[in-house]
């Protein structure tokens, strides 16, 4: 595997990981009022990713791929491109409980496939436009979004490979995990975008920087 600093700079690295702690405290703020419960956010650390990278960074980091959720959401603005948050075996139903004061009542009587599926669509729609917006507006831009889409195991893995084969393409991977008052939950969120929106953030993150110089 190629190093992350081929496509950004340690400091640049460094910058957007300050970041990125800032927009997940904002998204941590707007999915407590969701969920009603107290909830953090946090992001251990990133990586910067080559487009043929993805694949096999994926599969050293989620062990059993072939159980997976996921919701994609595009974005636009000088900051633009594809989110993609994607959930381990279980993690879905995990997140499922913080909707529901009781499991195992409150559920009675529905498909929980469709409850886990909105759930993490809302949940999703909530991690994602807080983290980008906050982003985009620490650097300057304001951004759009489509509604985010919810794919099943079969879908998966085809989306990902159409998502990661551009050969201009780059991704920003972030480990993302919940902390709930009585349950821990845990997500990977990717930014997919392209050369040109690359050559932007480092410009942004330059002026970012020198802020606070």
């Amino acid at each position: 595997m190629s190093e992350p600093k081929a496509i950004m700079t340690y400091l640049e690295k460094d910058a957007l990981q300050e970041i990125m702690n800032i927009s997940f405290g904002q998204a941590a703020a707007d999915l407590s009022e969701v969920v009603s419960l107290y909830v953090t956010l946090s992001v251990p650390y990133i990586d910067v990713l080559s487009h043929d990278e993805v694949a096999r960074y994926i599969q050293g980091k989620i062990p059993d791929t072939s159980d997976m959720s996921m919701v994609t959401q595009l974005f636009s603005g000088n900051f633009s491109g594809t989110s993609i948050l994607l959930f381990p075996h279980g993690e879905g139903k995990k997140l499922l409980h913080m909707f529901n004061d009781d499991f195992g009542v409150a559920l009675d009587g529905y498909d929980v496939d469709v409850l886990e599926r909105e759930s993490l669509i809302e949940i999703s729609n909530v991690i994602i436009g807080a983290c980008i917006s906050k982003i985009a507006e620490m650097l300057g831009d304001v951004v759009s979004y489509s509604p985010p889409r919810f794919y099943s195991r079969d879908q998966i893995h085809g989306t990902l490979q159409d998502s990661f084969s551009a050969e201009n393409s780059f991704a920003i991977f972030f480990k993302t995990l919940f902390h709930f008052e009585d349950c821990n939950a845990s997500g990977y969120l990717f930014l997919v975008s392209n050369c040109t929106t690359l050559q932007w953030l480092k410009k942004a993150i330059a002026e970012h920087l020198k802020r606070y110089a």
